[in-house]
């Protein structure tokens, strides 16, 4: 016999619409026989078959076929002349074999069925994303600012949580809506149908989510599409095993115990492999740093720039992110020297380091965020250089390891200067006049202090 599978899904809100859609097909000579990848349709002579899809409020989201519970639900039903067809999920399908055939429910309990199974699963989507959001949100506005806030991956992320909660509110808002309006049908006597609606609304909302997405992604993450795949691969594993899986499941039927427990190991197989293929396949992607030995080219300063130097750069690293809200830059050279007197010495070698970090922003609310934070840490006896460095705002300290920082506010940059020996006022105007030099920056277009 002829048979095809049509792949439509449902909302328990639509079950009257998915049981007038069973009956049209039937007119057609389409009979229902069972779910399996999709729903089954056997081809036959055209009747007029009358279907009811009622909500079993004893069913799971891992139901994929007629449980023991649906069972003995499909006896007490059929003695109401209606027999079960088959179930997947809280769907229960029924086709009327008697023409006196009574209501299995009142209106009163279906409307409680249909209701308890839509916020369930709404709950079930919006809480997550919710408790998600709000430990990722609070930790990325807290101690890990300067770390994600010019992070194309973590901007893009940050960007979607909000536009995730918000689809989550919109969807529960209409559903709040949806069940006072039925629930005042019924009480003025009035039987809801319960039909499949265009949600125009909620789809606008969605695409919306969707462009944005792919417009960020495109045009802040392709620049940095190494460091990406550390956010890309996980997901692509998980939505790769996902579409296999679920036909898996949906061929298979199994129980609703071993469907639990196969979907369990599954995610836990998923988890431990896109861990070993991030750990192995993308080392250093969280950084996206570079490190270039012996040469410092493009550095916006080196030791040399400010003093003179005896000996050659031995090692160098660099790395750069940048977003829609700014850019950060850190960098570090190191010289070796032939001063035995200098502190940091290795086999008879003395080395001479500089690090140095530069937070670039058009927003001035970000900048005095991360000045504020850096401010923030208790320093040892700092000195106030703004005149010297004819900044906004410019702070010196040495670290109880001897390590000197300037901090120097600027109005669209900060740097954290880090160096082994204090800046005189004479080097910090060579300093300046360096890095204002047009040509002699990592960003020649950008104005540094």
């Amino acid at each position: 016999m002829k048979k095809r599978i049509i792949f439509i899904s449902f909302n328990y809100r639509d079950c009257d619409a998915f049981a007038e859609y069973l009956h049209q097909q039937s007119l057609l000579g389409w009979h229902f026989k069972e779910f399996r990848l999709g729903m089954v349709f056997e081809q036959g002579n055209p009747a007029d078959i009358h279907y009811i899809v009622e909500v079993f409020p004893k069913g799971t989201e891992t139901d994929t076929r007629p449980e023991a519970s649906t069972e003995e639900y499909a006896e007490y039903c059929e003695a109401a002349g209606w027999k079960l067809i088959d179930s997947s999920r809280k769907f229960c399908v029924f086709r009327q074999t008697e023409a006196d055939a009574v209501p299995i429910v009142t209106p009163e309990e279906r409307f409680a069925n249909i209701r308890k199974a839509e916020w369930l699963l709404w709950l079930g989507g919006a809480v997550p994303v919710f408790l998600l959001s709000a430990v990722y949100l609070s930790q990325m506005m807290t101690e890990s600012f300067s770390e994600w806030i010019f992070s194309a991956p973590s901007l893009l992320l940050f960007l979607f949580l909000p536009l995730l909660c918000a689809d989550r509110i919109f969807g529960g808002i209409y559903l709040l809506f949806w069940s006072v309006t039925r629930k005042k049908l019924i009480a003025a006597g009035s039987l809801p149908v319960y039909g499949k609606k265009k949600r125009y609304p909620l789809k606008a909302v969605r695409s919306v989510m969707l462009f944005l997405v792919v417009v960020a992604a495109y045009t802040h993450l392709y620049s940095q599409r190494e460091s990406c795949l550390l956010y890309l691969i996980p997901l692509l594993l998980i939505l790769i095993i996902r579409m296999p899986l679920s036909a898996l499941i949906s061929f298979w039927r199994p129980s609703r115990k071993y469907n639990q427990r196969f979907q369990d190991a599954v995610v836990w197989v998923a988890i431990f492999c896109s861990t070993l293929i991030t750990a192995v396949w993308v080392p250093g992607a969280v950084t996206g740093s570079e490190a270039i030995p012996e040469s410092a080219e493009g550095f916006p300063l080196i030791q040399a720039d400010y003093r003179q130097m005896n000996g050659a750069v031995t090692w160098t690293y660099a790395e750069h992110k940048e977003n829609l809200l700014g850019s950060v830059s850190h960098f570090y050279v190191d010289y070796s020297i032939e001063s035995p007197e200098h502190p940091y010495l290795h086999n008879d070698t003395a080395y001479d380091n500089l690090w140095y970090t530069i937070y670039q922003s058009r927003f001035s609310r970000i900048l005095d965020k991360l000045w504020e934070d850096e401010l923030s840490v208790p320093k040892d006896h700092p000195v106030n250089r703004t005149n010297i460095w004819n900044a906004v705002s410019a702070v010196s300290y040495t670290s109880e390891h001897g390590i000197c920082t300037e901090l120097v506010r600027c109005p669209d940059q900060i740097w954290i200067i880090h160096t082994d020996k204090r800046l005189n006022d004479c080097q910090i105007r060579s300093i300046c006049e360096k890095i204002r030099t047009p040509g002699n920056s990592l960003y020649p277009e950008r104005t540094f202090p």
